[in-house]
């Protein structure tokens, strides 16, 4: 499924509530408003939708799905760790979404990081779609770079923390009045992976 302005009912469903939810926050956003906003009654919203709880779900699982499609693949940067430069195959593992939805991704991390405190769901769709994916990626090619002794041997899990941290806060930053664009975004992974030292 794509989010587009000019999408299905379904779709524009979704953006509506995105927006409402990161907004608002999601207790605060009742289905009749989001019905409203679009121009359609609520008894319309229920024939895509059966709840507010599951217009949440398909958000969540609308980023995962497209988190998945945009991480970098393991296997091409663990083959370029043996050539290449490491902080080039470093930032190679960085990734942002494409224009057309990468406020509605931050919208719906925004919700997420409000409602973390709320119950295991929240809790694991923020551990899922931001810290394993990173760390799943990151730990096995830093370990891989001080295995080749591309880089100094540093230590992995806190610089992972960090480097999770940061990645959390972007995302949030970017669907507020910060207003975290893509290329402070990236300087601020060009930053933190500056400080892994490559050995001469």
């Amino acid at each position: 499924m794509t989010i587009q302005e000019t999408g299905t009912t379904k779709e524009k469903i979704l953006k509506t509530a995105a927006k409402m939810f990161s907004e608002r926050g999601y207790d605060r956003v009742t289905v009749r408003e989001i019905a409203k906003d679009i121009g359609i009654n609520s008894g319309s919203l229920y024939n895509h939708f059966a709840s507010k709880d599951e217009i949440l779900k398909s958000l969540y699982s609308f980023y995962i799905e497209q988190h998945r499609k945009a991480y970098p693949d393991l296997e091409e940067l663990l083959r370029l760790a043996e050539t290449d430069p490491p902080h080039e195959v470093l930032m190679k593992a960085e990734f942002h979404y494409d224009d057309d939805i990468r406020e509605f991704m931050s919208q719906i991390v925004v919700i997420a990081s409000r409602m973390i405190c709320n119950d295991i769901e929240n809790e694991d769709f923020i551990r899922e779609s931001t810290f394993d994916s990173i760390i799943n990626t990151m730990k096995p090619l830093l370990e891989r770079l001080v295995e080749l002794g591309r880089i100094r041997p540093l230590d992995i899990d806190t610089f992972l923390r960090i480097m999770t941290y940061y990645c959390f806060s972007a995302a949030a930053l970017n669907n507020s009045a910060f207003g975290q664009g893509v290329a402070d975004y990236l300087a601020g992974m060009s930053f933190l992976f500056s400080t892994i030292v490559p050995n001469e």
